[in-house]
């Protein structure tokens, strides 16, 4: 899972997608929502991205 963290249109936007879901792209973050569905997001606009590995995380 992979969390996006962005400014939208009336506020702040955090979205969890697949990882295989966001990919970066030259001067966009870029979401695949499905067939042919994407949402594209400016750098300047995304406050944070957060890749969340399942194999680095750990239950203490």
């Amino acid at each position: 899972m992979a969390t996006i963290v962005y400014r939208g249109v009336d506020d702040t936007v955090s979205e969890d997608v697949d990882d295989e879901q966001l990919n970066y792209r030259e001067d966009h973050w870029q979401v695949h929502h499905g067939d042919d569905e994407y949402t594209y997001i400016p750098r300047e606009r995304v406050y944070t991205v957060q890749m969340n590995d399942p194999h680095f995380i750990t239950d203490e």
